[in-house]
């Protein structure tokens, strides 16, 4: 998910590019956008100080100190001397700041609180058939952003790129995660990816949004490498674009294979990842705590 629309940023923003390159090139250029979505965009994950998840009814409050810039953090209900409230009714964000109310759209651009710090937010899937908002504080001057070396990823190896078999499944099952937060999300079990590898058989997974109608799958899954230089939660790795649903073959990636957000944040809501592949999967981002 993450993966893939990074690639897609790349490749938009260099259609020669795009036109001509290899997969490995490809690949190249989403690490340097995904590196960017880490640490220097306005909106980068490590410049995150605080994040708050909203039910329906609740409300959160900013407080914090124009001259302390990391001190900004949600405080619960609606506390008097806020910067700004937030709370989710009806479906949609409800916003105030100085008693006056904030259009629930301006939380995509973002919305400055003092120069440097900045809101955003979107809703965002609490529970199975729950839906609330997600609402995040950024700081530009965040320390873990300004130290971020950048990636680390296993070289390319185009072994690890393969055409799979897609077989849907018919009931389009739901599948519940559990998640890093302690909460649960829920996905659909499109179908599986089959395909012989290093000689094992295998049917992976692939989950969806959209139950019969996905436009992009992803798999969660560990391997034997999990815990032992790769993220002990597990990757995820998106299928790359294939038109209309069911497709007869999928393409996976592994070069292409990324880390929860929260291998590095913890202000993300992630799925554990729960299939397993009987190989070490040589490919892929590394575990950014193993040295």
């Amino acid at each position: 998910m993450l993966r893939y629309a990074l690639l897609a940023a790349a490749l938009l923003t260099l259609p020669a590019l795009a036109a001509k390159a290899t997969p490995a090139e490809q690949w190249k250029a989403s690490l340097k956008e995904a590196d960017a979505a880490y640490a220097t965009d306005k909106h980068a994950i490590l410049k995150i100080d605080d994040a708050a998840y909203i039910h329906t009814g609740e409300f959160v409050s900013l407080m914090g100190d124009a001259k302390k810039p990391e001190s900004w953090h949600w405080a619960k209900g609606r506390q008097s001397g806020a910067a700004l409230t937030a709370g989710f009714e009806d479906g949609k964000a409800v916003l105030a700041r100085r008693g006056n109310l904030v259009p629930a759209g301006a939380l995509a651009k973002g919305i400055e609180i003092v120069p440097g710090i900045d809101v955003a937010g979107a809703p965002t899937q609490m529970a199975p058939g729950e839906t609330g908002l997600r609402i995040m504080v950024y700081n530009q001057q965040n320390k873990a952003a300004k130290a971020f070396k950048g990636l680390d990823y296993f070289p390319y190896d185009p072994a690890w790129r393969l055409t799979a078999a897609f077989k849907p499944d018919p009931k389009f099952a739901p599948h519940v995660f559990r998640t890093s937060r302690g909460l649960d999300k829920q996905f659909y079990h499109e179908g599986d990816a089959v395909f012989t590898l290093q000689g094992k058989h295998i049917a992976l997974p692939l989950y969806g949004d959209t139950p019969g109608k996905a436009a992009s799958m992803t798999s969660f899954f560990t391997d034997r490498l999990t815990g032992k230089g790769a993220y002990h939660s597990g990757r995820y790795v998106d299928v790359e674009p294939f038109g209309k649903f069911p497709p007869a073959t999928v393409i996976l990636d592994f070069n292409n294979a990324y880390n929860p957000n929260c291998a590095r944040s913890p202000f993300y809501n992630c799925p554990f990842a729960v299939d397993y592949i009987p190989l070490a999967v040589t490919a892929g981002e590394k575990d950014p705590h193993a040295h």
